[in-house]
C-alpha cells in the first residue's frame, strides 16, 4: 500500500496553473527527487502534500497514521530560548504528556487520598503512554542527534537566531531526525551545508527507511539518494525510474523519440491535408472526406517541450602565462590565525576549486587573492596584465536600490535597450528588467550576477559558491560556459557535480591547512578511500632481493588481469541494461522498469567496487 497518492493535483496562483493534473504515489521507502526550474511548482507540491497549502483541484491521501516530518526551503525563527529547547519540541505529543504529566504530579503530590482515584487512573494511562514513546529517553536522544549534526554544547545553548545559515539547516535537519516520520518531505536540504555536512546528510538519508521527496539541485546529492526521478515542467509531470544520472539519459532518449514520432506526425498530417485539398471536389471526393474524418479523430502528439535555458557566454582578456605566485601564507584576522597556505603558483587558464567546512577560511582565502584582506604573513604576487572580476556569493556587490537596468548601465554605461535585448537571454523579459534588485528572487539576483561577469572580459574569475540560488537547467549553462571560457577561474564550491565538470586542480581545507590536489572532487575520492583501504588492509609485502620470488598479490587480491576480464563482462551487462531501459516499449511494465533499474544500480555498484580493487592492483603490479 502506498504511504502517498496523489490525484489529478492541481495547485493555481492567480490564473496560471503552476502544476497540473498531477498523479502519481510513493511507496514505503522509496525516495523521490523532484526537478524542474525555479517556479516550475516543486516546493508548492511539498506544501501542499505537508497541508501547507490548499491545492485548486485533486486529492493528496495519506495511509492511516502515517506521519509527516516537512523541512522546508525558507526556515521560519523559532521562538525557543535555545537550540536545545528547540529541538526538543521537535515532539509536541512528547512534550506535551510531559507536561501534562508534571501537571498531575502537582495536583496528586497536594490533594487528599479520596480525591486522586480518577486522577491516578489518568495518570497512570498518560505515563504508559509516555514510556511506550519513550520519552524517559527523549532527552539523552536529543543530545545524541544535535551532536550527530555537528552542533556541539556550546551551539546547543545559543539562540536559534543566533546561528548561521549552515547551523540552522543542522538544527532543521536534526528535528527532522528526531520526529521518527514515515514520510520525509525535503525541499532543498543540502542548502547552505558544507561538503562534510552534506556528506553526513547522505548517510543519514541512506540509513533511514522512511519514504522520501526531496527537492534538490544538488545533482550528486540526486544521484546518492533517490530511487526515481518526478520531473516539473509547464506544469506536466514526467516520471523517470532510477538516480539523476539515469534521468539525464532517459530524458534525452524520450525528446529524440518524441520529437522523430511528432515529426513523423506532421508529415502524415501534411500529405493527408494536401491529398484533401486536392480531391475534395473531384471524383476521390468521398476518400477524401474520410480521411479528414481520420485526420479530425487523430490524437495529435505534442512537440518536446523547449526548455526556457539561460545562454551564458564569458570572455576573456589576455593574461600573462603565471596569474598567482605565493612563497607561502598565514592567514586570519587580528592575532587570530585562520589558515596556512604552502607555496603556490597558479597558471593562465588553470581551474581551481577550493572546499572545505564552513568557516574554514575559502571566502577569506578569496578575499586575500582579491586583494582585500591582507594577509598575516606573505604575500601573492599577481602577474600583469591579469583583470579580475569576484563573483560574491551573498551577492553584495548588487545595490538593491536599483533596477536590473541601472545595475548594469552603472556598471557598464550601456544604452538601455541594449541592455533589455542581453538580459532577455538570462530570462529577464519584459518589465523584469525594471524590477528592483530588492524585489528579485535568489535565482534572480544570481541571473544578475552573473550579467556582469558576461559583459565584463575579465582574465581571471574569482568564484564564491556561483551554482547557489541556480536551478539545475542554470548550473549547466554556467559550467558549459566555464568549460569554454579561456581564462583562469578559482571558485569555492559545495557542488561536486559542479567542481568535477570545472575543476582541474582541487585546494582542500582541513584543520586550518590547505592541501592541493590534481584533479577534480572525485578523483579526490577515489584517492581518499584508497588510503582509507591502505590503512586498514594487510601490510605491503617487502621488496623482493636476489633470487626471491616475486611478491604474489595479497591475500583475497586478485591480479589485475582477471579484475579485466571481470569488469569487461559486467561493462557488456550494463550496457545491455542501458539498452533495455532506452527502449521505450521497456516502459509498459513498470515492474520491469523497477527490476531493471535495480539492476543497473547493482551493476555499476559492483562496478565501482572492481575499479578501485583493479586500480590497486594495477598500482600494485607497477610497483613491482
Amino acid at each position: 500500500m502506498p504511504v502517498l497518492k496523489v490525484d489529478e493535483l492541481t495547485i493555481a496562483y492567480g490564473a496560471s496553473d503552476i502544476v497540473d493534473r498531477l498523479s502519481f504515489q510513493v511507496e514505503a521507502g522509496q525516495r523521490l527527487g523532484i526537478v524542474g526550474a525555479n517556479g516550475s511548482g516543486k516546493s508548492s507540491l511539498l506544501r501542499a502534500i505537508a497541508g501547507e497549502l490548499v491545492p485548486s483541484r485533486g486529492s493528496v491521501a495519506l495511509a492511516p497514521r502515517i506521519r509527516v516530518a516537512h523541512l522546508p526551503q525558507e526556515l521560519e525563527a523559532s521562538p525557543h530560548e535555545s537550540v536545545y529547547a528547540d529541538a526538543l519540541h521537535s515532539r509536541p505529543d512528547i512534550m506535551g504528556l510531559r507536561a501534562e504529566l508534571d501537571a498531575m504530579g502537582t495536583v496528586l503530590s497536594r490533594a487528599k487520598v479520596e480525591e486522586v482515584s480518577g486522577l491516578l487512573e489518568r495518570y497512570g494511562d498518560a505515563q504508559h503512554e509516555y514510556e511506550r514513546l519513550d520519552g524517559y529517553a527523549y532527552d539523552s536522544r536529543v543530545a545524541e542527534v544535535l551532536h550527530g549534526v555537528g552542533l556541539n554544547e556550546r551551539d546547543q545553548a545559543l539562540q536559534p537566531a543566533a546561528l548561521s545559515g549552515g547551523q540552522r539547516r543542522r538544527l532543521a535537519l536534526a528535528r527532522l531526525l528526531l520526529q521518527d516520520a514515515d514520510l520525509l518531505l525535503l525541499d532543498e536540504p543540502t542548502n547552505h551545508l558544507d561538503l562534510q555536512a552534506i556528506e553526513w546528510l547522505e548517510g543519514f538519508l541512506h540509513l533511514n527507511r522512511a519514504g522520501m521527496l526531496i527537492v534538490s539541485h544538488d545533482r550528486r546529492f540526486l544521484d546518492r539518494i533517490v530511487s526515481d526521478i518526478l520531473e516539473l515542467q509547464a506544469g506536466v509531470g514526467e516520471w523517470y525510474p532510477g538516480n539523476y544520472r539515469q534521468y539525464v539519459r532517459l530524458r534525452r532518449e524520450r525528446r529524440t523519440l518524441q520529437q522523430k514520432e511528432y515529426q513523423a506526425q506532421q508529415e502524415y498530417i501534411a500529405r493527408t491535408e494536401e491529398f484533401i485539398r486536392r480531391y475534395k471536389a473531384g471524383q476521390r471526393a468521398r476518400e477524401a472526406r474520410g480521411r479528414q474524418t481520420k485526420l479530425d479523430r487523430l490524437e495529435r502528439v505534442a512537440p518536446p517541450a523547449v526548455d526556457e535555458q539561460i545562454r551564458i557566454q564569458l570572455k576573456a582578456s589576455g593574461t600573462s602565462q603565471q596569474i598567482f605566485q605565493s612563497e607561502g601564507l598565514r592567514i586570519g584576522y587580528g592575532e587570530r590565525e585562520l589558515l596556512a597556505v604552502p607555496a603556490f603558483t597558479i597558471s593562465a587558464q588553470e581551474r581551481v576549486a577550493v572546499v572545505g567546512s564552513n568557516g574554514s577560511g575559502k571566502t577569506s582565502l578569496l578575499k586575500v587573492l582579491l586583494g582585500e584582506l591582507r594577509p598575516i604573513e606573505g604575500r601573492v604576487r599577481l602577474g600583469p596584465r591579469v583583470r579580475m572580476r569576484y563573483y560574491d556569493q551573498h551577492l553584495a556587490d548588487l545595490d538593491p536600490s536599483k533596477t536590473v537596468v541601472q545595475e548594469l548601465q552603472d556598471a557598464f554605461g550601456l544604452p538601455e535597450e541594449t541592455l533589455r535585448t542581453f538580459l532577455g537571454r538570462l530570462l529577464f523579459t519584459g518589465d523584469d528588467a525594471f524590477k528592483t534588485i530588492r524585489a528579485l528572487s535568489g535565482g534572480e539576483k544570481s541571473r544578475v550576477a552573473l550579467a556582469k561577469l558576461m559583459l565584463d572580459d575579465a582574465g581571471l574569475l574569482l568564484l564564491d559558491e556561483p551554482t547557489n540560488h541556480l536551478d539545475i537547467p542554470a548550473q549547466e549553462m554556467l559550467e558549459e560556459a566555464l568549460t569554454t571560457f579561456e581564462g583562469t577561474v578559482v571558485f569555492v564550491s559545495h557542488d561536486r557535480y559542479f567542481i568535477d565538470a570545472i575543476a582541474t586542480r582541487l585546494w582542500t581545507i582541513e584543520g586550518g591547512a590547505v592541501t592541493m590536489n590534481l584533479g577534480n572532487y572525485s578523483d579526490f575520492e577515489r584517492r581518499r578511500e584508497r588510503a582509507a583501504g591502505d590503512k586498514t588492509g594487510t601490510a605491503a609485502a617487502p621488496s623482493p632481493g636476489k633470487g626471491s620470488r616475486a611478491p604474489q598479490p595479497p591475500a583475497g587480491r586478485r591480479p589485475a588481469d582477471a579484475l579485466e576480464t571481470e569488469i569487461g563482462d559486467l561493462e557488456d551487462q550494463l550496457r545491455g541494461i542501458e539498452e533495455r531501459l532506452a527502449d521505450h516499449e521497456t516502459y509498459n511494465d513498470r515492474t520491469l522498469v523497477a527490476e531493471l533499474s535495480q539492476e543497473h544500480e547493482a551493476t555499476s555498484d559492483r562496478l565501482r567496487i572492481l575499479y578501485k580493487e583493479w586500480e590497486q592492483a594495477a598500482d600494485q603490479r607497477a610497483g613491482d
